[in-house]
């Protein structure tokens, strides 16, 4: 508690490519031109009208260190996507598929998710 009270050094490590949790993620630049995609990412999350699925694209990756901890924190930088259905997703239950409008910016838009 007192290192997250104390909050990360002033200096975060960037990377294209972070490994966490049994998972690989990219961001959105390093996989551009490559056979596959890993820079997505899907969040169920309770909001006030009860649950959402929020998905976004990762921009950036960053490494923060706390003084006292041993374990680095990934903090990824997103672009949100709107989560309203039929404006900026659509969901096909039929198929289990998920459209998503990718102009279609989320407005009470924050970046960051630690994971």
């Amino acid at each position: 508690m007192k290192a997250l009270a104390w909050g990360p050094n002033s200096s975060a490590t960037s990377w294209n490519m972070y490994f966490v949790n049994g998972y690989k993620f990219h961001t959105k630049s390093w996989s551009e031109g490559k056979k596959t995609t890993n820079c997505g990412v899907h969040v169920k999350c309770v909001t006030e009208g009860g649950q959402d699925d929020f998905f976004s694209v990762i921009k950036h990756i960053y490494e923060l260190e706390y003084l006292g901890l041993s374990q680095k924190i990934p903090l990824f930088f997103c672009y949100w996507f709107d989560p309203t259905n039929n404006r900026g997703t659509k969901v096909h239950l039929e198929y289990n598929i998920v459209e998503i409008k990718m102009s279609g910016k989320y407005i009470p838009y924050d970046p960051f998710i630690l994971t």
